[in-house]
């Protein structure tokens, strides 16, 4: 028994659609990941930031040591988050590629990733 061309076309059409809203959901969720990488990022440099503050402020004289200590373990999940967020990152652009989107100028753009951050040393 074969299909009317109508019935078949609003198939067709069907399958196109949803084929469709699958890609859409997978850049979405490769993009997401990417992004929660970033905010994890911003988040720790947050603390490395407010750490480095109560450094500088000079009344930290007695906990300086463990201060030093706290930076350089938020400077190492920094870092680590970075590399994450790296691979996020390419993970976003094979699947852009694997669905045949080749222009990466905008997502670069969007999604830039700090550079990695050095230890510090005590004075």
């Amino acid at each position: 028994m074969q299909m009317p061309s109508e019935a078949r076309q609003d198939k067709q059409e069907s399958l196109c659609e949803e084929f469709m809203q699958e890609r859409a959901a997978v850049l979405c969720r490769a993009g997401q990941a990417v992004e929660d990488a970033l905010d994890r990022i911003t988040a720790i440099g947050r603390s490395i930031t407010s750490y480095l503050a109560r450094l500088q402020s000079g009344h930290v004289s007695g906990e300086a040591p463990q201060l030093f200590e706290q930076i350089n373990v938020a400077i190492d999940q920094y870092n680590d988050a970075c590399r994450k967020a790296e691979i996020q990152y390419y993970y976003l652009i094979v699947t852009r590629e694997a669905l045949g989107l080749r222009k990466h100028d905008m997502v670069e753009h969007i999604y830039r990733i700090p550079s990695r951050k050095k230890r510090i040393q005590a004075e």
